[in-house]
Order: structure tokens, then sequence, then C-alpha cells
């Protein structure tokens, strides 16, 4: 088994490989382009070969940021993903040319992202969770089945209440408004405008951007992916004002009825921490609960970096952030979020 950097001359067989094996936008090829273009991050794709045939692939980006230092990590931006291994001995050549590449480019830790998996070796941040729901049988088995009588309550609220949703990538302006109202009143930064703009150009036949309005009114927005059969939403927001009125709910259902209409047969709703207000929402859907495994090779850091915006540490700053004006969070966010990767 051997590993090298993939080159012009197999990129293509590589990254049909790497698509083939695809569980989120962040493991695609075409996010290697969105991020460059958005933030200037590159990319490094790490190949195992067993003889002529590809046996594994390991897609690594360095981030650079003044706060947050200089860090290798596997789909930035996203849940996880980003490793892809047909056989044991294929990841393990692969991680082990991954922090020689660490040593090399002299960072201050490696994070290779995994779904319930384990990495010997590495140093583990196990506080995340993903909410998957399984779709098959289609939207009629999971409303009669899976989604609890209470739930579909709230869908029923949400629906009652007059909203109209809107999706198409003429609705990115609308869903960017939403979602950076929302990420202010959190008190945390968020992309720019140009990293959206950047997934309709390179992933924009597997992206959908959705907008909830009341009226002329918005209210909530969502970015849905789906990729090889896997719906996965990487942002949903609702605006606070309006939760009495259960937009969320409606705004979930309509992704996963449309998602199940397209084939998909389970609908990823993305990261969360284990006890967190926002896992008991989803909780809620009746999904099986996925551990997502974070799994740092520390090469200057003597513990695992602690970003989760309920670190004492970032309290004054969130609280700051939220009294800003939306014009300079849009501002400022995007000069933020590359070191959030």
């Amino acid at each position: 088994m051997r590993v090298s950097e993939v080159g012009a001359e197999d990129e293509r067989a590589v990254d049909a490989f790497i698509a083939a094996r695809a569980a989120s936008p962040t493991d695609l090829p075409a996010w290697r382009r969105v991020v460059r273009d958005a933030y200037g991050i590159t990319s490094r794709v790490l190949v195992a070969r067993d003889g002529e045939n590809i046996a594994g692939a390991l897609t690594l980006f360095e981030i650079r940021h003044p706060a947050f230092g200089r860090y290798l990590t596997t789909a930035p931006f996203g849940n996880d993903g980003g490793l892809h291994a047909d056989d044991a001995a294929a990841r393990a050549v692969l991680l082990a040319e991954a922090r020689a590449l660490a040593d090399a480019r002299g960072v201050d830790y490696l994070v290779v992202r995994t779904r319930d998996a384990t990495l010997e070796g590495f140093a583990a941040d196990a506080q995340y969770r993903s909410a998957v729901i399984d779709l098959r049988g289609g939207s009629e088995a999971v409303w009669e089945q899976r989604l609890p009588a209470k739930t579909r309550n709230q869908v029923r609220r949400g629906m009652k209440e007059g909203f109209s949703i809107a999706s198409g990538p003429d609705q990115l302006g609308a869903f960017f408004d939403v979602f950076h109202a929302h990420m202010r009143d959190l008190g945390s930064p968020a992309h720019s405008r140009h990293f959206y703009e950047a997934i309709v150009e390179h992933l924009g036949d597997c992206a959908e951007f959705l907008v909830l309005r009341d009226g002329a009114t918005l209210v909530a927005s969502a970015l849905l992916f789906r990729v090889n059969g896997i719906a996965m939403n990487l942002h949903t927001v609702a605006l606070r004002e309006y939760n009495r009125r259960c937009p969320n709910y409606l705004l979930y259902w309509r992704m996963i009825e449309s998602s199940c209409v397209l084939g998909c047969t389970s609908f990823d709703m993305g990261r969360s921490v284990e006890g967190s207000p926002n896992l008991d929402f989803k909780r809620n859907w009746g999904p099986e609960i996925v551990p997502l495994g974070y799994h740092y090779y520390l090469r200057r850091r003597g513990d695992v970096p602690n970003v989760d915006p309920r670190n004492p540490r970032y309290r004054i700053a969130i609280g700051l952030w939220r009294r800003l004006p939306l014009a300079v969070t849009k501002r400022l966010g995007p000069r933020l979020i590359p070191g959030l990767a």
C-alpha cells in the first residue's frame, strides 16, 4: 500500500472515487472549489493505492487565521467527512501520511472528522452528534410511523399560520438576510454572501435554498443538500420572535417531503452538541442519534480546541456581537469564520 498526493494526471479518477462514496456536500470534490473561491483556503488530497487500484482518499484543508492559528482539517464548515478508505490498511496509511504532512507544514494541529468511528492514536472530542431521520417508505411512512404525535401537531400549527415557502437559487439573498439576523442574535459570526454564491456556482445541482415568509416578511430559511440519496440541511434558522407559530417545524417538514419525492432515503439534520437545546429539538423528530468523532493530532497544543459558544471564555465576545448592527456583523463575520472551519 502506497500513499501520494493527487496530481493533475489522476485527479479525475480520485474525484470519481470520492464522489461515489460522498455522504455530505463537504465530501464532494466541488467543496474544495467552494472554500477556495470564498475564503482562499487551499486543500490537498492524499490517495492510497493497492497496486494500481485506489483504496482510499483523504482531503485536507489548511486553515491560517490570526485568531485561531494554523491547522489542517477535513470537512471545513461541515459536520464530518473527507476520509474514505475501503479497508483498515488504507485508512492507516492515509492517517500516517496526514500526520507527516502536519509535521511538514508546521501546523498547530490536525483534525479528522468522522461519523460513528474511532481513530487510534488521536485525541478525541466526542461532544458532537448528528440526528438522522429514516426516509424509507416515503413521507407518508415518516409522518405516520416515525414522527411523534407532538411533532405532527407542531407541523400542523405551522401549516395553519399562512406561511409561504419559496425555493431556488433566486432565494439566496433572502436566505442570507434571515441567516445573518439569526446568527447575530446568537452572538456568532456567519459566512459571507460570496460563500453561498460559490455554492450555487459549484454545487447548484445538489443545493437548494428555501425561504419561509409571513406575507412579505422573512421568517425562516434553510440550505438543503442532496448527495447520493442523503438529504442534509447545512443551515436551518427561524427568527426567535416567530417560534410560537412553528415556522421551523413547517420548514423541516417541507424539506423532508421534497427529499422523499426525490428518492432520498435519509435526512441528516446536522451537527449539535450533546445536551444542547438544539439536539433536544431534533430528538422530537424521532431520528437516530449518531456520534460524531473529531480526532486531533496535537502538535503544538496540550489540549483539544474548544470553540463551543458555551465556553465561558467567549461570553463577553458573544454579548458584544449581539449588540452590533447587522451591517457590521455582515462585514466582520466573514473575516472571523474561516478560522472556525
